[in-house]
């Protein structure tokens, strides 16, 4: 039951859909996509940096997109300090940019020690960053050559934990099944399990519990399977709330139960 309350807290999470790590001798790095389309760069440092040192973090990618006309693009990230450059194929003329201008987001930063960004896809450029780029993490307090360089991985779909559609007829069974994916290799996971719960929404008070169900997924398919009667439920709003392990990702999805169709 603990754990069901603490799915009800998080009414929502972003599902991590592909991912790239690795461990260096000071720290590690990981770059992910979400299910928005940002990617997400995570870098942490094991050690602390010397007192009174310029604490200036930089991600350069290198995109060779001759379609787009970038060639590479560095980001600089310090406490007193954002900034973007953007080098095209011809060399000639760099444009900059601030990190709201891009819809670069800073996450977790604490100076020296973690950094934690997202990044879109696109947006003031198109394709800002792409599948297939080269990512590289420098600490300049540490060394002028890269921390790490990874490549950024390719997006894998995010399984849909929860169905889309947003009406029901009183009567009408609300089922739904899904693969227990594993979001960073795309293969199928029978070890998982999922918690599901259904919520009457009411406008103004808590919501509250109807049902809740626990499901394991099908031993030889990795597919979860789940059902809900709606026939003696009284008429209104509605939310269905899936919490899936080992993934530690709830979705919730609001519907409404009708009388009859519209």
């Amino acid at each position: 039951m603990r754990r069901w309350v603490v799915a009800l807290a998080i009414v929502a999470a972003l599902g991590v859909a592909a991912c790239a790590a690795t461990r260096f001798p000071a720290g590690s790095l990981e770059v992910a996509w979400s299910d928005d389309g940002l990617l997400s760069v995570e870098v942490a440092l094991d050690v602390r940096p010397p007192s009174g040192a310029a604490l200036m973090w930089v991600v350069t990618v290198n995109a060779l997109r001759f379609a787009q006309g970038i060639h590479a693009w560095q980001l600089h990230l310090s406490p007193t300090h954002q900034s973007v450059v953007v080098v095209p194929n011809d060399f000639l003329v760099t444009q900059r940019f601030s990190f709201e201008q891009l819809g670069i987001r800073v996450g977790t930063h604490e100076p020296g020690l973690r950094m934690q960004l997202s990044i879109p896809r696109s947006g003031a450029i198109t394709d800002l960053v792409m599948p297939g780029d080269t990512l590289a993490v420098h600490a300049l307090w540490l060394q002028q050559a890269p921390l790490a360089t990874v490549p950024v991985p390719e997006p894998v779909a995010r399984t849909p934990y929860v169905p889309t559609q947003t009406v029901y007829v009183r009567g009408t069974a609300i089922q739904h099944s899904f693969s227990l994916v594993d979001q960073a290799t795309g293969s199928s996971v029978v070890a998982g399990s999922a918690t599901i719960g259904l919520l009457r929404v009411d406008e103004g008070k808590a919501d509250e519990i109807v049902r809740y169900i626990y499901r394991e997924p099908d031993a030889s398919t990795g597919v979860v399977t789940y059902e809900f009667d709606t026939a003696k439920l009284p008429l209104g709003r509605y939310a269905l709330v899936v919490w899936v392990q080992p993934f530690d990702v709830t979705v919730r999805h609001e519907f409404e139960i009708v009388e009859s169709a519209p």
